[in-house]
């Protein structure tokens, strides 16, 4: 077994780690491994883990870690309340460590320089972390300065040894990184100056000098060392003594051949642009990639995958930095690489091959590239590669070197690669992005705000960055306000640019890069305006049969343009790429065939409102239609499903239609009425509300007075069920005026039907009868069975009430009929519902209850709570009638709250006064009723 403390203490047996759960077994291991022949007391082992404040169980907390270690095979002896624990120091790394360095000094003091390097790397290797990580009292953290400090010296001597070596290139990222780590350490600075200078870079040696110096006077009021001065004073002088390691070559390792001395040292390039800012959220996936490249074995490809304008590169260029120093023989880089043989050109040039002696084609670049890099450690990084095509001639043949790939694509095609997915930041990861720029008060004075605005932005790092940007120059803006803007398809883009930045380009390269198919279809789904679409959309805006639509939203998708939703029927893009969209439809393609994508489209949900439709309610049945064109696409799905449910799921698509359809008053007011039977039965008012007045205006500009009359009629329809009885008057007069000015007899009907529902309300049962009468004959004469059963069932209350029994009953009887022959469920329970109030007023309620409950069945299975909110109402007070007032008080409760929750007020007070009525004291209490 192995213990270790230079990092996380951890332990491993046979090669493989044991994670040690718990920080009080991790803290006893440590302490007892950091001991006097590793054995320590109960008491130091309290006082080092829980330090001057132990709490009232450390003791016990101290038995149990042991207990902890003891479980996993660790031999653990106590004697005198003292533990010891069987380890050799050559199973501990740190002694391992102390006994690697003491070894490379000698070699050192040798002048086995080379022996001394790979002793110390080696000894450096060992660590995977800083020492003693996790755990965080005095004595440990104390314990940890000691040995992080050992791990710097020994880094320290390793530079010495390769700069003794001649390796000067070598060294100089890795020592960039260290003195960005540890600004006030002055060896590093002074290893870094040494080496800029071996490499012919003395400016940048001096300026190494200066920035130490200015740290050191601001943060401590002091000067570098004498030691520092003295390399410095050199350097000025050019003093032949540093000179020396120049005229040395670093002796081959075993294995490789020995270079000429005529041969001109081969030029390392340093070709990695600037690090792109502090990442935000992307932790574990530079974790990843930093792993797989400092491995060190063969030579990896990492592709790094995501949208346009997730972080691709920023996360590349940051993990390429952090593993330079592996690669001392350079870094290659390539930006948007595009034909092989352009790219290959530049690299072999970075490798010092001569203009005359680069061959002409890629296939020979390509071998060429891979010969030179065959015993050369180098990094390549290729920033936006869009296809395999291109990759493959760039990648290295042996192993040794490594390569970074950004591209929206997976390159599913490349074997061996290791893919990291960069997705759109996470809500938190998001928020501290925006916060850069929005400040901490602004952030928590607005959360919603902030999340608005972190949405739109699709939570990507360029959007962000500009959005905060934008808010830290406007500190008088709210985050509501650049909300706003940032909601307005047609600004969005121009509200995410600033001061040369904007998110056009990222957008624009994916786009480009993309075959004519999905370009296009980017341009459509743009101009139509709906983050959120499915194949059957997809193939009306394209005019292509739905399997070539699945196969271009696939396609978007694997491009990272796309991704699906819910069980993978539906697509979703962001806002940004809606208005990029809409921006590039506009200059590439003509109006008329834009507006005749949009109207495909909006054909194509008004068919399946069609289907959907005529699932509840036999056909199309009690709804005025218009000549709107409907379009079905090639290989689209028969209908199937229940017409409530996808009215529920699509009720927000329906009103988004509605809202692009404003242009099309045809389209938009036949869009608007579609849900009408869902309207009613889910008391979906709102939406109701919301999608006739957007249809209204648009009839109302363009003339339509049919379209005007059917708004109002289904308007009138939605006032009678709330209550306001004087607007439904209004409402439903204008349209039955309309209807009659222009002819429409089912149209009239459908009016009048509903007119003489308000004169029974009224208690005009003489009005009334006409009406229902009149409505009757009309929709018998149109050919709409439902709605002719409908008029005959008000008609047999109204008929029932003046005491004509028996024509009641007829009535009742040849609306079922109707009911069944026109296919509607909700009707039927109406007609029934009238049937046993018909009974109950007859003195017969218990021929009314089988009647009531097939009438709870029915509107409980269509989930229509308008109805269901009634039939409870009835069967309630039908209970009264059979003596059973505790069910009936439970059936008025449930009626009650479910006409509140639906808004049928009408109902809810009804209910409520049933209850009054019920507990005989005017106090709706059910303690009272029973």
């Amino acid at each position: 077994m192995r213990f270790g403390i230079l990092g996380q203490p951890a332990m491993w047996q046979h090669g493989e780690e044991i994670r040690l759960a718990t920080r009080r077994s991790r803290g006893v291991l440590a302490h007892l491994l950091l001991s006097p022949a590793r054995s320590a007391s109960v008491e130091s082992l309290m006082d080092a883990i829980y330090g001057d404040t132990p709490t009232k169980s450390a003791r016990n907390q101290v038995h149990r870690g042991v207990g902890e270690l003891r479980k996993y095979g660790v031999t653990i002896d106590v004697h005198d309340n003292v533990y010891r624990l069987e380890a050799a120091d050559d199973d501990v790394d740190a002694y391992v460590f102390l006994r690697l360095c003491d070894r490379a000094r000698a070699e050192a003091d040798d002048g086995d320089h080379a022996a001394a390097a790979r002793t110390l790397s080696e000894a450096l290797d060992l660590w995977r972390g800083p020492a003693l990580a996790g755990l965080d009292s005095e004595a440990f953290l104390a314990e940890a300065v000691v040995w992080n400090e050992r791990m710097l010296a020994a880094t320290e001597a390793r530079i010495d040894a390769d700069l003794a070596l001649g390796r000067h290139r070598e060294v100089i990222a890795e020592l960039q990184r260290l003195t960005e780590q540890h600004p006030l350490r002055e060896a590093f600075c002074g290893q870094l100056m040494l080496a800029l200078y071996r490499s012919q870079r003395g400016s940048e040696a001096l300026q190494a000098f200066a920035d130490l110096e200015e740290r050191l006077r601001d943060e401590l009021g002091t000067d570098p060392g004498p030691a520092l001065r003295d390399l410095r004073t050199r350097i000025l002088r050019q003093d032949s003594v540093l000179e020396r390691a120049r005229q040395t070559p670093a002796p081959a390792p075993a294995g490789e051949p020995v270079p000429g001395p005529a041969r001109r040292p081969a030029p390392v390039p340093r070709q990695l642009p600037a690090r792109a800012g502090v990442l935000v959220g992307r932790d574990a996936e530079l974790r990843r990639i930093t792993g797989v490249l400092e491995d060190g074995g063969a030579s990896p490809v990492v592709v790094i995958t995501g949208p346009g304008g997730a972080g691709k590169t920023a996360l590349c260029l940051e993990a390429a930095h952090r593993v330079a120093g592996r690669y001392p023989d350079g870094q290659l880089y390539a930006e948007e690489p595009g034909e092989p043989a352009e790219v290959l050109a530049g690299f072999l040039a970075a490798l010092g091959v001569a203009p005359d002696r680069v061959p002409e084609g890629a296939g020979a670049r390509a071998a060429l590239l891979r010969s030179l890099l065959a015993s050369r450690r180098v990094l390549i990084v290729l920033d936006g590669v869009s296809s395999v095509r291109r990759l493959e001639p760039l990648l290295p043949g042996h192993p040794g070197c490594a390569v970074i790939v950004t591209s929206r694509s997976p390159l599913a095609l490349l074997r061996g690669a290791v893919r990291v997915g960069v997705a759109a930041l996470d809500r938190a990861g998001a928020r501290a992005l925006l916060a850069t720029g929005a400040g901490a008060e602004r952030m928590a004075a607005e959360p919603q705000a902030a999340d608005r605005v972190v949405d739109l932005c699709a939570r990507l790092p360029v959007a962000l960055h500009i959005a905060a940007a934008r808010l830290a120059t406007r500190p008088h803006w709210t985050l509501a306000r650049l909300a706003e803007r940032l909601a307005d398809p047609s600004r969005i883009l121009g509200e995410l640019e600033h001061d040369g930045l904007s998110v056009v380009p990222t957008l624009a390269r994916g786009y480009e890069a993309l075959p004519s198919g999905p370009r296009s279809l980017i341009r459509r789904i743009g101009f139509y305006g709906s983050a959120e679409i499915t194949a059957t959309t997809t193939a009306a805006l394209a005019d292509v049969p739905v399997d070539a639509a699945e196969n271009l939203l696939e396609e978007l998708a694997e491009s990272h343009f796309m991704v699906t939703t819910g069980d993978g029927d539906r697509f979703r893009c962001h806002e940004l790429l809606l208005g990029f969209g809409a921006d590039r439809a506009r200059a590439e393609d003509s109006e008329p065939e834009l507006d005749a994508a949009v109207l495909r489209a909006l054909g194509a949900l008004l068919a399946l409102t069609d289907d959907a439709h005529a699932a509840m309610r036999g056909r199309d049945n009690a709804i005025p239609r218009g000549t709107a064109p409907r379009h079905r696409p090639l290989g689209a799905a028969a209908w199937s499903g229940d017409g409530s449910a996808w009215f529920d799921d699509n009720l927000d698509a329906v009103l988004a239609a509605v809202r692009r359809a404003t242009p099309f008053p045809g389209t938009c007011w036949e869009l608007a009425v579609a849900p009408l039977a869902r309207y009613e039965a889910g008391a979906h008012f709102d939406v109701w509300l919301e999608s006739h007045e957007l249809a209204l205006s648009s009839v109302r500009a363009a003339g339509d007075l049919r379209g005007q009359a059917a708004l109002q009629y289904s308007l009138g329809h939605r006032s009678l069920l709330v209550g306001d009885y004087v607007g439904a008057a209004r409402r439903l007069e204008t349209a039955e005026r309309i209807f009659l000015d222009l002819a429409d007899d089912h149209g009239r009907g459908l009016a009048l039907r509903l007119l003489a529902d308000l004169d029974r309300i009224r208690h005009e049962p003489d009005r009334a009868r006409k009406a229902y009468e009149e409505a009757a004959e009309v929709l018998r004469r149109s050919g709409d069975p439902v709605g002719e059963a409908d008029a005959l069932g008000g008609l047999a209350l109204v008929l029932d009430g003046a005491g004509e029994r028996e024509a009641s009953r007829a009535c009742l009887e040849r609306a079922l009929v109707l009911c069944r022959e026109g296919g509607s469920l909700r009707s039927e329970a109406q007609i029934r519902r009238g049937a046993a109030m018909r009974a109950a007023r007859t003195g017969t309620p218990e021929e009314a209850y089988p009647e009531l409950l097939r009438a709870l069945e029915i509107a409980t299975f269509i989930g229509d709570r308008v109805v269901l909110s009634d039939v409870l109402l009835d069967l309630g007070t039908t209970r009264i009638l059979l003596g059973d007032p505790r069910a009936a008080y439970d059936d008025l409760v449930t009626a009650e709250e479910i006409a509140r929750a639906a808004g049928v007020t009408r109902t809810a007070l009804r209910a409520r006064r049933a209850r009054a009525f019920l507990n005989g004291t005017g106090e709706a209490t059910r303690h009272a009723a029973r």
